[in-house]
């Protein structure tokens, strides 16, 4: 089965009306993937909810951002140990990434995942064997 990383990037566009073409590339890749198959980080959960209470210009209500959140806590998380920063800051240095970008990678190769949706990274790299995708850019190639 084929298992998609979803960055917080685009977890926070499911909730960003301020960008509804992202919002709804957003929502239709969530909707039509089944959420087995769909992977996050608990770095990528607690980053989508400093955002949508604190960053967006119509931040989300504390209770609805919880619920949220309690929802993508449903999907495959990757919790951030040790040995995953310790090869983000590798593959950080090794693919001139930010760290943050490069523990989102790590995440998902221990995710088990071959695609990687996000707004952070260039579309069509390939990184750790992660091909990366936005859902709001047409081809992704």
């Amino acid at each position: 089965m084929s298992r998609t990383f979803v960055d917080a990037s685009v977890l926070v566009r499911l909730f960003d009306d301020d960008a509804p073409e992202r919002q709804a590339a957003a929502r239709a890749l969530v909707g039509a993937t089944d959420g087995s198959a769909l992977v996050v980080s608990g770095p990528g959960l607690a980053e989508f909810h400093h955002v949508v209470t604190a960053l967006l210009a119509r931040p989300l209500q504390s209770i609805v951002a919880g619920r949220a959140l309690a929802e993508l806590a449903e999907l495959t998380v990757v919790p951030a140990d040790a040995s995953l920063v310790l090869a983000a800051a590798d593959t950080a240095s090794e693919h001139d990434l930010t760290v943050r970008d490069a523990l989102a990678v790590e995440a998902a190769v221990v995710g088990g995942c071959d695609r990687m949706v996000t707004e952070s990274l260039p579309v069509g790299t390939v990184v750790r064997g992660v091909r990366i995708e936005d859902p709001a850019v047409g081809n992704n190639s």
